[in-house]
């Protein structure tokens, strides 16, 4: 299971690990935690098949859509430590989703949700899957079964987060899963940054002391925390033709604008505001130093 290192000083996260005598096991488990002397923490990560570049932020691999909401193959009683679901498409390779979670989404025994065996060899957490093949994991020692499972059970499969990570699109789809200090080659282990201060790509315009999320245009990118209005198609009769601008202001000082207007007096045409504020993207940390756009800020990152 992942702990923590203390890293016994800098130097130990631009460390480059062969793989542990599989494909998909590590030196550390999977989200293991190194912390430097500083307080700058990473986590354990497996680089996808491309190399890392260096102060882009990664996310784990999305969801599949054809291993997820699939229905058990065979019945599991309580006590069992493997679990097994029908694909519907797309192929899973073997131990793809060693040190992963299968739960229990819908039907009986929903709720639960379990680790998956780490892979110290091929094959440990499960064999490989045809696209409409089934899908068998074995659970992690001291994980099993608490309500019996039978064919009407839902269940679906998830990577572990450090697993195979990638540049995060824009936006992202995926949880994400830090900033690499581009040392690992394709298919190689090494630490991915969540916490403390980084050099990120920075798209447009960041404030230093003001927070950053993914950015949505810029892969691998970090932007200013932005809010969205949404508006609806609410509608009442209005009096008069008439049209207004509202200006809405962003931390960065630019404004955004908002059209509310009606048509022909006595015709319905009014747009009203509907719904909330909310946050596009998760905040991941607080600009320390804002560079130009395309080039690299400081960002001390705060990723959960």
């Amino acid at each position: 299971m992942p702990g923590t290192y203390f890293g016994p000083g800098d130097g130990e996260q631009y460390s480059d690990y062969a793989n542990g005598g599989n494909a998909n096991l590590g030196r550390f488990p999977l989200g293991h935690t190194l912390i430097l002397p500083d307080q700058r923490e990473y986590k354990f990560t497996l680089n996808d098949t491309v190399t890392e570049v260096a102060g882009y932020l990664y996310q784990s691999v999305a969801p599949v859509a054809a291993h997820m909401d699939v229905l058990v193959t065979t019945p599991a009683a309580i006590g069992a430590t493997a679990i097994s679901g029908t694909m519907t498409a797309t192929a899973a390779a073997i131990d793809i989703y060693t040190e992963g979670v299968v739960h229990v989404n819908k039907a009986t025994g929903y709720g639960y949700s379990f680790r998956i065996k780490r892979a110290f060899t091929a094959g440990d957490a499960h064999a490989a899957a045809a696209s409409t093949g089934t899908l068998t994991v074995n659970l992690e020692t001291g994980e099993t079964v608490q309500v019996a499972l039978d064919t009407t059970t839902e269940v679906s499969f998830s990577r572990n987060r450090y697993h195979a990570v990638t540049i995060h699109p824009a936006p992202p789809t995926a949880q994400l899963a830090g900033v690499s200090p581009g040392v690992a080659a394709a298919s190689r282990w090494y630490w991915s940054q969540t916490k403390g201060y980084a050099a990120v790509l920075a798209n447009l315009t960041l404030l230093a002391g003001l927070p950053v999320q993914p950015d949505l245009a810029t892969n691998g990118a970090v932007t200013s925390m932005k809010r969205r209005v949404q508006t609806s198609g609410t509608t009442v009769a209005g009096s008069a033709a008439a049209a207004a601008f509202v200006a809405v202001l962003d931390q960065d000082g630019t404004t955004s604008g908002l059209f509310i207007g009606c048509g022909t007096a006595g015709v319905t045409g009014i747009i009203d505001i509907g719904g909330g504020i909310a946050a596009n993207a998760p905040p991941i940390g607080i600009c320390v130093k804002a560079n130009a756009s395309t080039e690299f800020a400081l960002i001390n990152l705060n990723i959960p």
